[in-house]
Order: structure tokens, then C-alpha cells, then sequence
């Protein structure tokens, strides 16, 4: 017992002693060219939102290091932060990436790193994003969204055109996808209120929750309760797997 409470001194120590730093920096482009931006980012979190009144895409970005001092802040951004916001043709690209290789080299003192972004962009713009880890939430777009997503939340809100979304890991919660709707899902729940197109759902495990859809829905699930509730079209359930199945107030056929 001595031991053990010794040894929780000693931790309780030593994370006191860890220092933590964080450095901020904005970016900036016009895109009155541009048709579509593409975000590549890895850990941290996204938050995007799209405005009918801007012709720039406006990027803050907040680099939170654990293991390290604010003196020390330069020289990691220089040999380990990638960051940057261009154009190539019709097309703006993001990039915020912690590359590999900083050293984790003791217990308590090892680093820990991620970017929090947060962008304003035209509504007008197609979104692409390749996300690592982190919640990502993304409102008002105009012109669709491909989202590829490692794990972390998944917000999405007013989204016009079509959008695909391969998710890894952690629950959706989706309101006003306009067009047509395709989610290709490791785990997590998914919760879908008020589709304009089709909805199509492949779904590893995790309950699911679909509410409001205009056009049709289709699902594959591996496991999780199912709950539909307002389809003007048709239903498919292709595989159910464990997990209990309600649908209720379906205008075309319900298929199982």
C-alpha cells in the first residue's frame, strides 16, 4: 500500500510538471476562381462553415502541443508542422499535419500534438476532406462534400448536394442533407434527421436513426437498432444484423 500511494505521488508529480504550449496563426485565400476545396488534416478538431457572402477561404489554426514550453514552440512548427492553404488551377487546398517522428521518449515528458481548424468558406465551394482523428463539424455548404473521417464525431448541417461519407470510427449526427445521402460506416451511431434525396447506409455496428427522408432508404447493418420514421419512398433493409428494427410511416414499399 505504501507503494502504491508513493507511486501516485510520484505521477501526480511528475504531470504537473509537463508543460503544454500553443500557438495560433490565421490563413487566408481568395477564391472568387476557385470551384472546390480540399482539407487534409490530421489529429485535432474541424469545424467548417460556409457563407453565401464571402469570397475567401479564412483558416484558424490553433496548435496545441503537450510536452514541450512556448520557447520551444518555433523550432517544432519548423521540423514537424505542416500548414498551409493554396491554389492550383480551380482548386484550394488545405494541409495541417503533424508529421511523424517528434520524439516520445519518456513516460511523462513525451509529446502529444494536434491542430484545431477552423474554417469560413463561400457556400458555393464542394468540399472534400480527408480527416485523421478529431470531431469534425461542417454547416451551410451549397455544392456537396466528400468526407473521408479516421474516428471522432461527425456534425454535418445544411448541406446541399450530394454527400459521401467513410467514417471509421464515432457517432453522425446529420440535419438537412438536401441531395442524395451515402454513408459507409465503421462504428458509431448515426443519427439522420430530414434528407432531400436518397439515403444509403453500410454500417458496421451501432445503432441507427433516420427521420424525415424524401427519397428512398437503403441499409446494410452488421449490428444496432434500426429506427426509421418518415420515408416518402421505398425502404430496403439488404442485411440486418443483431439488434431490434422499427419502421413506421413509410409512403412506397418496405423490403427485407
Amino acid at each position: 500500500m505504501k507503494k502504491f500511494a508513493l507511486f501516485c505521488l510520484l505521477l501526480l508529480a511528475a504531470l504537473a510538471t509537463v508543460h503544454a504550449a500553443q500557438s495560433r496563426e490565421t490563413l487566408n485565400l481568395d477564391a472568387a476562381n476557385c470551384r472546390s476545396l480540399h482539407i487534409e488534416c490530421g489529429a485535432g478538431d474541424l469545424k467548417v462553415r460556409g457563407d453565401d457572402k464571402l469570397d475567401r477561404i479564412e483558416v484558424s489554426a490553433v496548435l496545441d502541443v503537450k510536452g514541450i514550453s512556448e520557447s520551444e514552440i518555433p523550432e517544432f512548427k519548423k521540423e514537424h508542422v505542416t500548414l498551409t492553404l493554396e491554389r492550383s488551377g480551380d482548386q484550394a487546398k488545405l494541409v495541417s499535419r503533424i508529421e511523424s517522428g517528434f520524439p516520445l521518449d519518456h513516460l511523462f515528458g513525451g509529446m502529444n500534438a494536434h491542430i484545431d481548424l477552423e474554417v469560413r468558406m463561400p457556400r458555393r465551394l464542394h468540399l472534400a476532406v480527408d480527416d485523421g482523428s478529431g470531431d469534425s463539424e461542417i454547416r451551410l455548404l451549397d455544392n456537396g462534400l466528400a468526407l473521408d473521417d479516421g474516428s471522432g464525431d461527425i456534425t454535418l448541417e445544411e448541406i446541399g448536394g450530394g454527400v459521401r461519407i467513410v467514417d471509421g470510427s464515432g457517432d453522425m449526427f446529420l440535419t438537412g442533407i438536401k441531395g442524395k445521402l451515402d454513408i459507409e460506416d465503421g462504428s458509431g451511431d448515426i443519427e439522420l434527421n430530414a434528407a432531400g434525396g436518397d439515403v444509403y447506409v453500410d454500417d458496421g455496428s451501432g445503432d441507427i436513426a433516420i427521420s424525415q427522408v424524401l427519397g428512398s432508404v437503403e441499409i446494410d447493418d452488421g449490428s444496432g437498432d434500426i429506427v426509421i420514421d418518415g420515408v416518402d419512398k421505398d425502404v430496403t433493409i439488404g442485411e440486418a444484423g443483431s439488434g431490434g428494427l422499427k419502421i413506421r410511416n413509410v409512403k412506397g414499399q418496405v423490403r427485407k
